[in-house]
């Protein structure tokens, strides 16, 4: 979808770039039912685009659960094996350390996967803000000079 976005985008700029340039002015006559038909088809892509954002920020979710899930099993596994050592004091010793590093490790895990889908799903919708805000702002470029074609029109009519 993506791709069909940008595709939308360059058909939008190819129709005004293909615009007959109006003498002595930089106004360009378009036609309008090209460009009201490509600015649809942007409107029925963009809701695409955020069903994205959406499926990314569930799966970094689910990132996030499974590295919970992971930490905790982890987690668990250390307790078990440290309430087998209790029977002598090196033993006891050694499986709380044990016990410790795995906490750490799995801590440290679940902390790095955190921030990996968190930077991942900053980066995916930082992508889509910046592609929405072009795409917005192609059609108020747009629209502006749809109404000073109509401005101009009204002016020539008068």
């Amino acid at each position: 979808m993506e791709n069909q976005l940008y595709s939308l985008i360059e058909q939008l700029e190819d129709a005004i770039e293909q615009g007959k340039k109006m003498p002595f002015t930089t106004k360009v006559m378009i036609d309008e039912d090209q460009i009201l038909e490509i600015l649809e088809n942007i409107k029925s892509v963009i809701p695409h685009e955020i069903q994205q954002a959406h499926k990314v920020l569930t799966e970094r979710d689910r990132l996030i659960d499974d590295a919970r899930d992971e930490s905790l099993r982890l987690l668990n596994n250390a307790k078990k094996q440290a309430d087998q050592m209790v029977n002598e004091t090196d033993i006891l010793q050694r499986a709380q350390e044990y016990a410790d590093d795995l906490i750490m490790k799995a801590q440290a895990y679940s902390q790095e996967v955190k921030l990996s889908a968190l930077k991942y799903s900053d980066e995916l919708m930082r992508n889509l803000e910046i592609k929405l805000e072009s795409t917005f702002k192609a059609l108020r470029t747009s629209r502006e000079e749809l109404a000073l074609l109509g401005h101009d029109d009204e002016e020539k009519s008068a």
